[in-house]
């Protein structure tokens, strides 16, 4: 395309090979340069700030994880379920048997017995059936009395095994808090170290990836299906591509930037014009 500007030399379709240089420098400028340039920018421009509120989010992710109040707060909402069903099915009986005109112990009765045993873990048939003999006051809350006090046992033995169950849970939670404080340490530091002007920032950048890195991979083999991954935290590990970069800003992905697409694009052009000028002046030809 420089050679059509140089009138000393004959051409032929001079004016063709203009546009079809132009076209092939637009095309470069395009899918390369420009996306290249625009990304640079917006990576200087956004790296920091996303590994920060990253670093955050997973700090956050990782106390609360580990946080054993929550898991025993937990458990007692389980048992309390777990207790409420048992005596709504308990009071269900004893409404059964409180009616003067079932005498014994009738098909319903046997049903929300089996019920209750069920609820208990218990083979069906292992409580004993006690029926009413006659209408009396005293001989229905004798009935009642018992299956209150053959419940409540078991129910004792069920509070017991939930309390060893808690009891070995956080003996082995232990284990994963042990292998998160230093991993939260690692983070702070790095936070720290983010916020230092002193600092190489890509240095840092380098170890906030790391840790980054790290502290997803215990995540997701230490807890499991207790973390679920936040889709409105962006993961910093992204901007490294250029591709990626600009197909999230396409979806909406970023969020609150202090500058524009257009900006930056600007600026890819001024930068490329003046790589183009300088080309031009430094690999002139002397007949030029």
């Amino acid at each position: 395309m420089l050679d059509t500007f140089n009138q000393n030399i004959y051409m032929e379709k001079r004016t063709l090979k203009f546009f079809v240089g132009l076209l092939g420098i637009l095309i470069l400028w395009i899918v390369f340069s420009m996306p290249t340039n625009a990304h640079t920018f917006f990576y200087k421009q956004m790296a920091k700030s996303t590994a920060v509120k990253e670093l955050e989010h997973i700090d956050s992710e990782l106390y609360n994880l580990t946080d054993t109040t929550i898991y025993i707060s937990r458990y007692a909402d389980e048992w309390n379920d777990y207790e409420s069903k048992i005596l709504a099915a308990l009071d269900q009986l004893k409404h059964e048997i409180n009616d003067p005109n079932k005498l014994g112990f009738g098909d319903i009765a046997e049903s929300k017995l089996a019920n209750i045993e069920n609820l208990l873990g218990l083979q069906i048939g292992t409580i004993d059936k006690r029926g009413t003999k006659n209408t009396s006051r005293n001989e229905r809350n004798r009935v009642c009395q018992y299956y209150d006090n053959v419940v409540k046992t078991q129910l004792d033995v069920k509070l017991g095994q939930h309390k060893t169950k808690i009891t070995a849970f956080l003996t082995n939670f232990q284990v994963k808090i042990n292998e998160v404080t230093p991993i939260r340490k690692q983070i702070h530091k790095t936070l720290d170290d983010l916020n230092n002007p002193t600092y190489d920032k890509e240095a840092v950048l380098k170890q906030a990836r790391q840790i980054i890195e790290k502290s997803y991979a215990v995540l997701e083999s230490s807890f499991g299906n207790l973390y679920k991954a936040d889709p409105n935290i962006y993961r910093s590990d992204r901007l490294l591509k250029v591709t990626k970069v600009w197909g999230d800003y396409f979806k909406g992905e970023f969020k609150d930037t202090d500058y524009t697409f257009w900006y930056w694009i600007l600026l890819s052009v001024i930068i490329d014009i003046a790589a183009f000028a300088f080309f031009d002046i430094a690999f002139k030809r002397d007949d030029f």
